[in-house]
């Protein structure tokens, strides 16, 4: 499983931007869809809300975010 979560962060996941966060990045899938700009990037910790879905981690700014990727996944991967 870490390597499939490990997969996932380098398709979606930047290299850090400098900040000096040694997080990786991810990108929230539903602030993408709904053009929430400043969320897109999400650092990954223990913390960081995610759901599994077919198999594969997605990660969330917060659990709002979470909550409604749950309820219409597809929605938010069809782009």
């Amino acid at each position: 499983m870490r390597w499939l979560m490990c997969g996932v962060l380098s398709l979606v996941a930047g290299c850090s931007t400098g900040s000096g966060d040694p997080r990786p990045v991810a990108e929230d899938v539903v602030c993408r869809y709904e053009g929430d700009l400043g969320c897109v990037r999400v650092r990954v910790d223990e913390h960081t809300p995610r759901a599994e879905y077919r198999g594969v981690t997605y990660y969330f700014c917060r659990d709002t975010c979470r909550a409604k990727f749950l309820k219409e996944p597809e929605k938010y991967l069809a782009r």
